[in-house]
């Protein structure tokens, strides 16, 4: 999966891999809802085990509650557990040498199911 915004290399790993994971489930805009976020610069951190979810910082607090409740909200438990995922094993999932296995088969140890 890539990453659509690549030209923020801090995160791009991390998005590559929720983004890869949004595709297991059937409903499409739980995939396009995270695309969106992160084409408008959304940000992903992650800190023992944990992520921090960050909107764009170019986007005011209405904006950001507005598209909190209308694309966030709906999807907050596959966020969770998409999020949970990739955060337990990140480092696992990291150590692959080719992106292109990574993204492909990331499903085959049975993640998510």
């Amino acid at each position: 999966m890539i990453d659509p915004r690549s030209d923020l290399q801090e995160d791009s790993i991390l998005w590559q891999l929720v983004l890869a994971c949004a595709t297991k489930y059937d409903d499409p805009m739980l995939f396009g809802n995270l695309h969106g976020f992160r084409c408008s610069g959304a940000r992903l951190s992650l800190k023992d085990k944990s992520f921090t979810f960050k909107f764009s910082d170019e986007w005011d607090n209405e904006t950001k509650e507005e598209f909190k409740q209308k694309y966030a909200m709906p999807y907050l438990k596959e966020f969770k557990t998409i999020f949970k995922f990739v955060a337990e094993n990140f480092k696992k999932i990291n150590e692959y040498k080719g992106r292109d296995y990574l993204t492909r088969d990331i499903f085959t140890e049975g993640y998510l199911l």
